[in-house]
């Protein structure tokens, strides 16, 4: 299981034109592109940001990546419509009302001061960021999800400024509600975990807080960086991290999120070599043959009450004879006990910290730990 696999509902979005020499250089080509240029991200793949006077862009792409443009919209006066990009969804001023089909989407908001500008979210029960969550307590953020799914008319009736989407597995039609934009936030498609935490810049320029969400990355990358710098260079043990449903177990590929924070964190993957566009399924018998190998064992998880090493396991008699759980190896994430799927985004380096402190503990300093523990 991977940190993308969260289950929330978002709402269609299109698949634009996209030219391909858009994803390299950071000038413009002609046309209606003239005079605007391309603002370098550090580690984000999946969107980009253009500036031209004082006009903001945001581009967005799909699992194609920059050949797999999702949507184009312009904060500011964006000039005359006519000399905006093509398919460009104009957006006059930055955003001071929106709606969120993705309770995850509050974090970044949240990590802004900007929590004011959330009117609406979909399953407000699932809703983890403090300040949203009292403001929704309080009747100032709206329920706009149903059972179905998320309420169209509900949406229109809220009337917000534009709608953040979680468009995962969906395949989409229009970057607009009636008159609402409609926009793609894809944070779970980077594989680096600065890259996850970048997109904090994209909703930084539609907020109208470019400089903050700047200041914000650049501490975060800095700490990620100094937390690397720290992992001890002489010992890699070895990790397994997977999940099992119905006796089916799958692993992140060696090219993923969460294979890149082990391997940070000083950890050997046991699965870094398989290079895949999501996660690997594998028979059992491979999963005790490689897990054989295993110093540490990890999973995500989503449990009201304190995690067992059975648990961990899949409650398999056989993985549980491995040395990995004979040795108090296993570790976990319980998404029901922090906000793994919400917070942890803007904090891979501290989802870093805990890792690296399962990987290589220090008794002489020890940490608590806020996403990833070791059964105790």
């Amino acid at each position: 299981m991977t940190f993308a696999a969260r289950g929330l509902r978002g709402i269609p979005f299109t698949v634009l034109p996209f030219l391909a020499l858009w994803g390299c250089g950071s000038h413009s080509p002609a046309g209606q592109w003239e005079g605007w240029e391309r603002t370098p991200l550090r580690s984000a793949e999946f969107f980009q940001l253009w500036h031209r006077g004082g006009d903001g862009l945001l581009l967005t792409f799909g699992p194609g990546g920059s050949r797999d443009t999702t949507g184009i919209f312009v904060v500011g006066s964006g000039g005359i419509p006519g000399t905006m990009p093509k398919g460009a969804v104009p957006i006059g001023h930055p955003l001071r009302r929106v709606a969120l089909t993705s309770t995850t989407h509050a974090s970044f908001i949240s990590a802004l001061h900007r929590a004011d500008a959330v009117a609406g979210c979909a399953y407000l029960d699932r809703l983890r960021d403090p300040i949203v969550a009292a403001r929704a307590r309080s009747g100032k953020v709206v329920e706009i999800a149903h059972a179905d799914g998320v309420d169209r008319e509900r949406v229109l009736m809220l009337a917000p400024e534009a709608l953040f989407t979680y468009p995962y597995g969906n395949q989409g039609q229009t970057n607009t509600l009636g008159k609402v934009p409609v926009i793609p936030i894809a944070e779970y498609l980077e594989r680096h975990p600065l890259g996850r935490a970048e997109w904090v810049r994209a909703f930084g320029l539609l907020l109208g807080e470019e400089a903050a969400a700047d200041s914000l990355f650049h501490g975060i990358e800095e700490r990620y960086q100094w937390a690397v710098a720290r992992v001890p260079k002489d010992r890699r043990p070895a990790v397994f991290f997977g999940s099992s449903w119905k006796g089916t177990w799958s692993v992140p590929a060696g090219n993923s999120y969460m294979a890149r924070l082990i391997a940070d964190a000083g950890g050997h993957y046991l699965f870094a070599d398989r290079s895949a566009p999501g996660n690997i399924d594998i028979d059992l018998e491979t999963v005790l043959q490689v897990g054989a190998e295993a110093d540490h064992w990890g999973r995500i998880l989503a449990l009201g009450r304190p995690v067992l090493a059975a648990d961990v396991a899949g409650d398999d008699g056989r993985i549980m004879d491995l040395p990995a759980f004979k040795d108090h190896g296993c570790f976990y994430a319980n998404s029901e006990a922090s906000d793994l799927f919400g917070q942890a985004g803007l904090e891979p380096d501290v989802v870093l910290l805990d890792l690296i402190g399962i990987f290589h503990p220090d008794p002489g300093n020890p940490r608590e730990p806020v996403y990833f523990r070791s059964v105790q």
